[in-house]
């Protein structure tokens, strides 16, 4: 099973070297929103996406992706519960 976008981020993050604040200053959101993503209880909105991975010097697609697979993971979850 492939992690989740919060998991996905925070690793992300981590290896870079940057913090949850420096993360969110470049993302023009608030630190505690990064904390509810990094945590699993967000997902960023479609908006965020692109300023995450030009924080996190990604390619878009990649963070994408990793969007993708938390909500793809979410909804076959609750399809066979």
């Amino acid at each position: 099973m492939s992690k989740l976008f919060g998991e996905q981020l925070k690793n992300e993050r981590l290896k870079k070297g940057f913090t949850a604040e420096e993360v969110a200053k470049a993302c023009g959101i608030a630190r505690s929103y990064i904390t509810l993503i990094e945590t699993g209880r967000r997902l960023p909105g479609k908006k965020h996406i692109v300023k995450i991975a030009s924080a996190l010097q990604l390619k878009t697609g990649i963070v994408l992706n990793w969007y993708l697979e938390d909500v793809g993971q979410k909804i076959r979850k609750e399809v066979y519960l």
